[in-house]
């Protein structure tokens, strides 16, 4: 018997596999796909945005409802469905949609970024892991003075109160930064540069951290679903097509499926997926390709360099499924990329992807022990599981150690 499975080979659950092993545990991990990253890792908008985690729910969401339900160019849409799961996730949603909430939202996450930052910046420090990794900034790209002015009174104050440093700089001075926006630089009013901020390859990282946990003797059973967790007395027993998980602790990290998982046991971390977008782009041209990591703040579109490739990514869908309005979506992003990025145009086209985020409605991940004594939730980390996977690995590993700082653990609990 192992000491500790982990259910989902995604970043998060990768992350908190390593965290466990260093501390010594022998570590399993089970995934229901064949090989890691295949879920909303495989192509993410590559941010390690550790500084700009603000929640989702804000007051201004509530305001823009109108917008939400008609406009179907909307960076944020929302298509109401006949589910009762949905319902309560936007009841939930609305009520954290205030000032006071979306303000310690902020700061919570913030707080687990920054952890995140330093347990990624250890594990580097100990091993060549290759994925297009840049510390090269991010930068925030305005078209109107009334975005970069709300920007800059949300921001400068509450980053530089946390040592963040950041740039205000106009048009001239944006494009001499980054000379690929060159093409937009009479449409540009101002922008906001980062420095601290980070960008990689996810999915490239989840395969080297998989052969790397490989070689510190984490087993994984790849293709084996969990098939349902199940309560005996105390703890439950972690259930697979092939019989039942030998392991002491676990630790569900599945994802979008966690809560269905979880259903049974009366546990309810509120999950629900919100889909992304993104598109790959193929570059021969390192001069085509961004520098920097940049946003359009416009469009709510971001641009990170990946090596030879370029991730575009953008847009939140709550309850849109249907492949028609999905490929609607898609379409609509590479507009904006032409209208952004206009020497794109004439490259070749690009791979698209869109996939299913866990998102709670508060926007913070819940990572913490259960009513059962050898569960452990490490989900529902939206948009931001790759900024903050190996913080909320740490965390957990902490939480189950029982050695977690425990202001920053309970700010992540049920």
């Amino acid at each position: 018997m192992t000491d500790v499975a982990v259910i989902g080979a995604g970043i998060v659950g990768l992350a908190t596999a390593y965290e466990l092993r260093q501390r010594g545990f022998e570590v399993s991990v089970y995934e229901a796909n064949a090989h890691s990253a295949l879920g909303t890792s495989k192509a993410n908008g590559a941010q390690l945005s550790y500084s700009f985690v603000t929640p989702l729910a804000s007051p201004g969401v509530l305001r823009d409802l109108p917008k939400l339900l008609f406009d179907r160019q909307g960076a944020l849409r929302l298509r109401p469905r006949l589910q009762l799961a949905q319902l309560r996730w936007l009841l939930a949603f609305a009520a954290c949609c205030n000032q006071s909430q979306s303000k310690q939202g902020a700061l919570d996450l913030f707080l687990l970024g920054q952890l995140s930052r330093q347990s990624l910046d250890e594990m580097l420090s100990k091993h060549s892991l290759y994925f297009e990794h840049q510390r090269s900034g991010k930068l925030q790209v305005f078209q109107s003075q009334e975005s970069f002015q709300q920007a800059r009174a949300a921001q400068t104050e509450f980053l530089a109160a946390h040592g963040i440093e950041q740039h205000a700089l106009n048009a001239n001075e944006t494009v001499k930064l980054e000379p690929t926006l060159a093409a937009i630089e009479e449409r540009i009013y101002g922008s906001l540069f980062t420095p601290s901020e980070e960008s990689g390859d996810c999915a490239a990282l989840c395969t080297q951290l998989t052969e790397l946990l490989k070689k510190q003797g984490v087993i994984f059973h790849f293709n084996t679903p969990i098939t349902g967790l199940h309560a005996q007395g105390n703890q439950i027993q972690a259930q697979t097509a092939d019989g039942p998980v030998q392991a002491k602790h676990i630790i569900l990290s599945a994802g979008v499926p966690s809560q269905q998982l979880l259903r049974p046991l009366n546990i309810n971390p509120n999950i629900y997926p919100l889909r992304g977008y993104s598109l790959t782009f193929k570059l021969d041209n390192q001069r085509q390709t961004p520098q920097t990591s940049v946003s359009d703040i416009k469009n709510k579109v971001v641009y990170a360099n990946l090596g030879n490739k370029l991730r575009v990514a953008g847009m939140v869908d709550i309850g849109v499924r249907h492949p028609a309005t999905i490929e609607e979506r898609i379409k609509m992003l590479k507009s904006q990329v032409k209208e952004f990025y206009p020497h794109l145009a004439s490259a070749d086209e690009p791979q698209s992807w869109t996939g299913e985020r866990a998102a709670r409605p508060n926007s913070k991940p819940n990572v913490s022990a259960t009513p059962f004594s050898n569960l452990y939730i490490n989900a529902g980390h939206g948009a931001l599981g790759f900024t903050l996977a190996f913080g909320s690995g740490r965390l957990l590993a902490g939480i189950l150690c029982g050695d977690a700082e425990p202001t920053l653990a309970q700010r992540f609990t049920l």
